[in-house]
């Protein structure tokens, strides 16, 4: 399996009981690599060349992942050996693979979200933003959003967005939406 190089164990709940949660899962079938911690769900499309009936669906450990990144060369995508239902392989180096049944993500991806994006923001600058409302050794750093929306309810994508600090409704802010592109 070939993957853009990202950090897909961001969206894991690597301390979470559920251990299904606790790795990234790989559907070949969809071509895939999936991640989730419950309350965000990561999907990255991942090389059809690579993809073929040797690979075996199911969690890939996160030593591998990280491994994988590590060895390979920046710029490249990183690559990783799952025609074994027991072990993933990774530039050499061999992990073992859980053998947890991992949600039906597919059940909850929307395809109307996939295809019309209502908006598009730049997540850093909302991160800034959010840590400029929060208090700094608060452990809450949610926040509301509220898109503009036109006199006839359609969201209005060239709007400010207006940002509330969960906690602190007071605490406001705006983000500029950026070109959909």
């Amino acid at each position: 399996m070939r993957y853009p190089d990202t950090k897909i164990e961001n969206a894991c709940a690597v301390k979470d009981y559920r251990a299904q949660l606790n790795q990234p899962y790989y559907d070949n079938d969809a071509s895939l690599l999936v991640a989730t911690n419950g309350q965000i769900l990561a999907a990255i499309p991942t090389s059809s060349e690579t993809n073929d009936p040797t690979n075996i669906c199911g969690s890939v450990p996160l030593e591998a992942i990280k491994h994988a990144r590590k060895t390979t060369p920046r710029g490249d995508d990183p690559v990783i050996d799952l025609s074994d239902a027991e072990t993933a392989r990774a530039n050499g180096a061999t992990f073992t693979r859980p053998g947890e049944t991992f949600p039906d993500y597919q059940a909850i991806i929307q395809d109307k979200a996939r295809h019309t994006p209502d908006i598009c923001i730049d997540a850093a600058l909302l991160k800034r933003l959010s840590d400029a409302l929060q208090d700094r050794t608060g452990k809450d750093h949610r926040v509301k959003i509220y898109l503009s929306r036109s006199p006839d309810g359609s969201i209005d994508n060239g709007s400010q967005i207006r940002v509330e600090a969960a906690d602190h409704p007071e605490r406001i802010g705006l983000i500029m939406p950026c070109r959909i592109d």
